[in-house]
């Protein structure tokens, strides 16, 4: 009987250290796991873990790129943060890496932000055990920013060595200008040169040396690094503008009607707070901007010119309904000495306007589709001490709205979107009517805006469709030009709100929240 005590006593004790061990090392596989957790959340890249259909796991990286908070993704099917426009590709990739079947491991797509905001990145899936189960490790790269970052260096490394070189061409310049006022001076002092007049001699020799003046300028201001506090003063951006549209009056109105085609000017600026800068730099870019929309016009065209300001900045919109930029040289449009326009331009009037802007803490930004027009949007900070004046505040009831663009022009589809994103508002673009309401039957949407140029969109059957589909939702219409005769006709079909062309950013952000305001909308101002 003792024996088989001190057998159990023994047994006993052998089980209770091999408990303290399976203890000791319960603690160190938990402590392993939320040391796993722990380095997962701080990981500087967007990760997110998927399991049985389901994030189970994300990180601050990710909270911070898409908005959300981690109550809100948990729970959630990575499917219900993909984009529309991209939703059946991802869907379909999804159902076959679920099912086992052969995918690519990683796929550039587009997630939505909470804000609405299309967030393109590069998707890298891993197949992983968690806990057991087959889990799939997400990872979210931002492309947006990365290639932004690219495309930032490379313009920067190349406005450096601009820099480098117009200071050697601005030094030999220099040298050579007074040979030239030298040999003017010799001809002044003839009466005649071989038996001719030196008049016409000299007239070329001052007509070389105002060129050489210009181009000596140009070159200067490419090398300025910042400008001398006493020539900054605080400007009006709208008489900027109107200045700019007067001094190249020539190149838009009497040069195109001497080759029989015509270009409108058309002109929607609203009064806006005053920027601090070099007015005649800025002058100068604003000259280089609108002449650069004439060159794009050589069948002639419109151009359409607005500001406003928003969140601090002034904005300013250089739209033509021109030739547009392919995209194999939109990364080029900004290098010195760039030109389409043949052997008769410099290629120094986009570079010397960004170099202007950026050089007044400003950044220009474009939008183009060959043969759709560009749109070039220049962004000037206000003048912090500069006295705002306290315009009664719009009501802004796009903030977290949902929004369908229905657009056949990407130029319209992409500065509706941009503009509407700026406000908070979630965008939905479609390229056709078809599409659109296709769209139209599997989600719900607060706003509907069909521009009439759209090829398959017919106001009189595609409004009466929507209708009948249930959607309650306004509907706002962009008209053609010169289709003023037609608004109440639009409006007698099912059209809540009639935008005009060409855009007029304020005056379409006021009539999309007028329209939201049908609908319900809370209240919020921007």
């Amino acid at each position: 009987m003792e024996n088989r005590l001190e057998r159990l006593k023994h047994e006993n004790g052998v089980l209770k250290e091999k408990l303290a061990l399976l203890n000791k090392e319960n603690k160190f596989l938990r402590r392993g796991y939320e040391d796993s957790v722990k380095l997962l959340r701080d990981f500087p890249g967007a990760m997110i873990l998927v399991q049985e259909g389901k994030v189970i796991l994300t990180n601050d990286a990710t909270l911070n790129q898409l908005g959300y908070t981690e109550q809100e993704i948990l729970g959630r099917s990575f499917l219900d943060f993909v984009h529309a426009n991209a939703f059946d590709y991802v869907k379909k990739l999804h159902q076959r890496r679920i099912a086992g079947k052969s995918v690519p491991d990683r796929y550039e797509t587009y997630l939505v932000t909470k804000s609405g905001e299309p967030f393109c990145c590069e998707v890298r899936v891993k197949k992983i055990r968690h806990k057991g189960r087959r889990a799939f490790l997400v990872n979210l790269l931002d492309l947006d920013q990365r290639k932004q970052k690219e495309i930032q260096l490379r313009q920067s490394q190349k406005m450096e060595a601009l820099a480098r070189m117009a200071q050697g061409l601005s030094r030999e310049l220099n040298d050579c200008l007074p040979i030239l006022a030298e040999h003017a001076q010799h001809f002044e002092g003839l009466e005649s040169f071989q038996n001719k007049s030196p008049t016409p001699y000299l007239e070329k020799i001052e007509s070389a040396r105002n060129l050489w003046n210009c181009i000596n300028q140009q070159l200067r201001c490419l090398t300025k690094s910042k400008n001398e506090r006493s020539d900054v003063a605080l400007l009006d951006l709208r008489k900027i503008v109107k200045d700019a549209v007067a001094i190249t009056s020539p190149r838009w109105k009497e040069e195109p009607e001497s080759r029989g085609v015509k270009i409108n000017v058309k002109a929607y600026l609203r009064t806006i707070s005053p920027v601090e800068g070099h007015p005649k730099e800025i002058l100068d870019a604003f000259v280089s901007l609108i002449s650069n929309a004439i060159d794009a016009l050589p069948d002639g065209g419109e151009i359409y010119l607005t500001t406003e300001e928003s969140s601090g900045l002034a904005h300013a919109y250089i739209q033509d309904n021109g030739t547009g930029i392919s995209d194999d040289i939109k990364e080029k449009i900004f290098d010195p000495f760039f030109t389409t326009r043949g052997e008769s331009r410099f290629g120094m009037g986009l570079s010397l306007a960004q170099t202007i802007i950026t050089r007044n803490k400003g950044e220009i930004e474009f939008i183009s589709q060959k043969g759709h027009g560009t749109t070039f949007i220049v962004k000037l900070p206000l003048a912090k001490e500069a006295p705002r004046p306290r315009p009664r505040r719009a009501k802004n009831r796009i903030r977290n709205s949902s929004i369908l663009i229905i657009a056949e022009e990407s130029i319209v589809n992409d500065l509706l979107s941009q503009l509407l994103i700026s406000k908070g508002g979630k965008i939905t673009t479609s390229s056709t009517a078809t599409e659109g309401l296709k769209l139209l039957t599997k989600n719900q949407f607060d706003l509907i805006i069909l521009d009439v140029n759209t090829s398959d969109l017919e106001p009189a059957s595609v409004i009466p469709e929507i209708k009948e589909i249930g959607v309650r939702a306004p509907i706002a219409l962009i008209r053609p030009e010169q289709a003023e005769d037609y608004t109440d006709v639009f409006l007698k079909v099912g059209a809540d709100v009639v935008i005009d062309r060409p855009l007029d950013m304020p005056k379409i952000l006021s009539l999309v929240s007028e329209a939201l305001a049908k609908n319900g909308q809370l209240e919020e101002t921007f």
